[in-house]
């Protein structure tokens, strides 16, 4: 019985996949001149899916939330994680905690709402338990719990803050949050969140990330953003936990936009203005796009192997979002535009991947991120070839 016709539960820490997937994950690891795309069975297996749940989800840091969610004591942020409604809620000591979403009492889940504020406790709809917001048990009515209270608060999970983001993992014994792409001359924690747009997808969660890290597409397909990047350019960098790089603007363009043009005070204070867009993946699903004037996030959240969901918000400095006039209209309409072109595009990956007629294939050269995420992806999921791939 190989590991993906057993039950996920009984499979190894490690993740070990059958020897054929296993085989053909490791040509994703080749460098990139002889590395293929990754085999069909990543997108459309639900024993796979499964195990990208187990091992890339319930194990590694995930942004879902942001400092500016978080006001005042009480409030908080719930997020679907997993098969979880994770709850993230400010103390009254200042401090942002993360706990199953659970009572002790009779499991009932204790919060509906994806965001608020609550008023002066964490309360059980079920039997009226009520929790503090530092997830310690205050009251089991008409019961004597006290001598074992310090046993049943909350079940917590670790948090961790970088940048502004607020990232959850459901790993008790999860390592430190590592290393990220060097964000601090940005300032991206004082930004302001401006608008969110949702998406439901037809797709793998994969080719979204895959689609994100590559503008061999961008030509043919985004015309709008080609009129004012120019995609040759670019630099690339590659870590364990995350890979991107720069592009750069063309001549007289100051930002992405449908005018590509902007009053808006650049992110980083430099001399000259910076006219590069700042591109990183950070593994698993949270996509980075730092421009000269705003920040824009995606990330991508898997809900079967053939559908998700993204979330693709804006932020700007908040003297930008309080100025008289602000009208991010502009930016809104670009993005929304260049999303659902990719969308289109992922959904066709997705049906081709279906087709017993697909085979992997090789990367264009400019594909070098493409490359290291499906790398990354190939290893975590137990590919074994020792690390081999082109550095630049």
């Amino acid at each position: 019985m190989t590991a993906l016709d057993c039950n996920v539960e009984d499979l190894a820490p490690r993740p070990i996949v059958a020897a054929a997937l296993e085989a053909a994950l490791e040509r994703s690891c080749a460098p990139l001149e002889q590395a293929r795309t990754l085999p069909a069975e990543v997108f459309t297996s639900q024993r796979v899916f499964a195990l990208e749940q187990r091992e890339l989800f319930a194990r590694r840091w995930l942004a879902l939330a942001r400092d500016e969610d978080f006001p005042q004591a009480g409030s908080f942020v719930t997020h679907e994680l997993v098969g979880e409604r994770v709850l993230i809620v400010r103390a009254e000591d200042g401090v942002l905690r993360a706990f199953y979403n659970v009572c002790r009492h009779r499991g009932a889940r204790l919060v509906d709402e994806p965001r608020g504020c609550l008023r002066s406790a964490i309360r059980c709809p079920y039997h009226a338990w009520s929790y503090g917001f530092d997830g310690a048990l205050r009251h089991a009515p008409r019961m004597d719990v006290a001598s074992s209270a310090h046993d049943l608060g909350l079940a917590a999970m670790p948090l961790a803050r970088h940048d502004g983001f607020v990232f959850v993992n459901l790993d008790a014994r999860a390592e430190p949050l590592g290393a990220l792409p060097r964000l601090e001359p940005f300032g991206l924690a004082r930004l302001c969140r401006v608008r969110r747009l949702d998406y439901q997808l037809a797709c793998n969660w994969k080719i979204v990330c895959e689609n994100y890290s590559e503008c061999y597409h961008c030509p043919g397909v985004h015309p709008q953003l080609a009129r004012l990047a120019d995609l040759a350019s670019g630099g690339f960098e590659s870590t364990p936990t995350y890979n991107g790089g720069p592009m750069a603007l063309k001549a007289g363009v100051d930002t992405l936009s449908t005018s590509g043009r902007s009053a808006w005070a650049q992110l980083a204070a430099e001399a000259p203005p910076s006219r590069l867009v700042h591109y990183y993946l950070v593994y698993p699903n949270l996509m980075l796009g730092i421009h000269p004037d705003y920040l824009l996030v995606h990330r991508v959240w898997p809900r079967a192997p053939a559908r998700s969901v993204v979330d693709c918000e804006l932020f700007v400095a908040p003297e930008i979002l309080a100025a008289p006039g602000f009208d991010p209209a502009g930016v809104i309409e670009f993005w929304d535009l260049t999303n659902r072109q990719d969308w289109a595009l992922c959904e066709r990956v997705q049906q081709g991947a279906a087709s017993r007629g697909y085979r992997p294939g090789p990367y264009h050269a400019s594909e070098r991120c493409v490359h290291a995420f499906d790398a990354w992806y190939a290893r975590a999921m137990g590919a074994t070839r020792p690390r081999r791939e082109a550095r630049s």
